[in-house]
């Protein structure tokens, strides 16, 4: 065991008053520090920007896994199902009244965000609609058709075959025809 003497105390107090009062950063702590956050701003600032992007991608994925479901129901229960999808406006006096009757119901699609655009024909223009309607038949047939959703500069394509009732999602200009 070390003994602790008077004149050892003396000595830390005298170290700890002197190291006291030359309180400061060095430069390499501050450069340290400065690295650091510009690191932890380079991870969230496109995170930051990325939520559209992630909003879009659940919005995409969730009109899939709604035409699937209904092509599926189709078949398993030997009769046509159909998938509805809906663009509504906030603004709109009649979005209340439709959002009362929409919400809970599995079968439908709703967004706020998104514009949609239908083609029954992937040859024709696609027009701005609010609502759209893809009709799976027992048979493995549908009414078929190209969904076209956007947000700021984001797009997406499904494309339903009407002979077969596959789906094929393309992101930004790419040809879904090539799923087929």
């Amino acid at each position: 065991m070390m003994r602790i003497s008077a004149n050892n105390n003396s000595r830390i107090c005298q170290r700890n008053a002197t190291s006291g009062s030359h309180r400061g950063f060095t430069l390499l702590e501050l450069l340290l520090v400065i690295s650091l956050i510009t690191v932890s701003l380079g991870l969230v600032i496109p995170r930051l920007n990325n939520t559209d992007s992630s909003t879009f991608n659940a919005q995409v994925r969730r009109a899939v896994a709604s035409l699937t479901y209904a092509r599926r129901m189709a078949v398993v229960e030997a009769a046509p199902q159909v998938a509805s999808f809906y663009a509504l406006d906030p603004q709109s006096p009649e979005y209340e009244e439709l959002m009362a009757e929409l919400t809970g119901n599995r079968d439908h699609w709703i967004s706020e965000l998104l514009t949609l655009r239908f083609q029954s024909d992937p040859n024709e223009v696609p027009e701005n609609v609010d609502k759209v309607e893809i009709t799976f038949f027992p048979q493995g047939g549908s009414t078929g058709g190209v969904l076209n959703f956007a947000l700021n500069n984001r797009t997406a394509m499904i494309r339903v075959d009407p002979i077969t009732g596959r789906i094929a999602t393309a992101y930004n200009g790419e040809d879904p025809g090539e799923n087929f």
